[in-house]
């Protein structure tokens, strides 16, 4: 079976002290328990939602075609280089920005959907729980991805629940939860060992139910034929 990752640093393994403790290295080992896996993990630090769906051009249709598990995580760095909108107070600014991430997510999602996979998309964590303004633009974004998921058909995993009251176990080099913790480097943006461990966890819970079902399913048109 084919698992292919779709985000950014987060999906790459950044905060994780291990490459193995990286949530989709994590998820792969789970559905590894019974079965052959592979994972192609495409992702890199740093990329936005475009970046991420013009780097798929690049993808082998193979990959997309035989991929039975897919999972998406992106836009933190999106939301990240509006940050000068969130000291400006200009939160007409963020909803475009929503705007332009979900035309891009909306591409991606069709790039890697597929009628025989199962697709989760993931909610973000918001590393700044007691700023405000990033509160606001947090929700609003993932009600964006709520939409997406829901005209897509895909599974949702709420990262933004999970996180919720755990931040300074999950987040990375956190301080105080203010925008203002932001520094050039010891950001507290990556998840920790926890952190990804709550990110597996959250896929696995969405992604093992239909994949039990499938496997049943499989298992019984080979009885008929036998």
């Amino acid at each position: 079976m084919l698992m292919l990752a779709l985000g950014d640093s987060i999906t790459f393994g950044y905060g994780a002290t291990d490459p193995q403790r990286s949530y989709p290295q994590m998820l792969r080992q789970h559905f590894a328990r019974n079965q052959r896996v592979s994972l192609h993990v495409q992702a890199k630090p740093g990329w936005t939602s475009r970046q991420l769906n013009k780097s798929l051009a690049d993808v082998p249709a193979c990959i997309f075609d035989e991929a039975e598990l897919v999972t998406l995580m992106i836009g933190g760095n999106d939301l990240l280089k509006s940050a000068p909108f969130l000291i400006q107070g200009k939160p007409e600014r963020i909803a475009q920005v929503c705007e332009r991430v979900q035309s891009e997510v909306e591409e991606i999602v069709g790039r890697a959907n597929r009628p025989y996979n199962t697709f989760a998309i993931a909610t973000l964590y918001n590393p700044f729980p007691n700023f405000d303004l990033a509160e606001q633009i947090t929700l609003q974004f993932n009600d964006m991805i709520r939409r997406v998921a829901i005209r897509n058909k895909l599974r949702i995993v709420e990262v933004e629940t999970l996180f919720r009251g755990n931040e300074a176990t999950f987040v990375e080099h956190y301080r105080n939860g203010q925008f203002r913790d932001i520094r050039i480097v010891r950001n507290p943006i990556h998840p920790t060992d926890d952190g990804h461990r709550a990110l597996y966890l959250g896929f696995a819970k969405v992604l093992q139910k239909p994949m039990l079902s499938r496997q049943r399913r499989k298992i019984s048109r080979q009885k008929r034929r036998a």
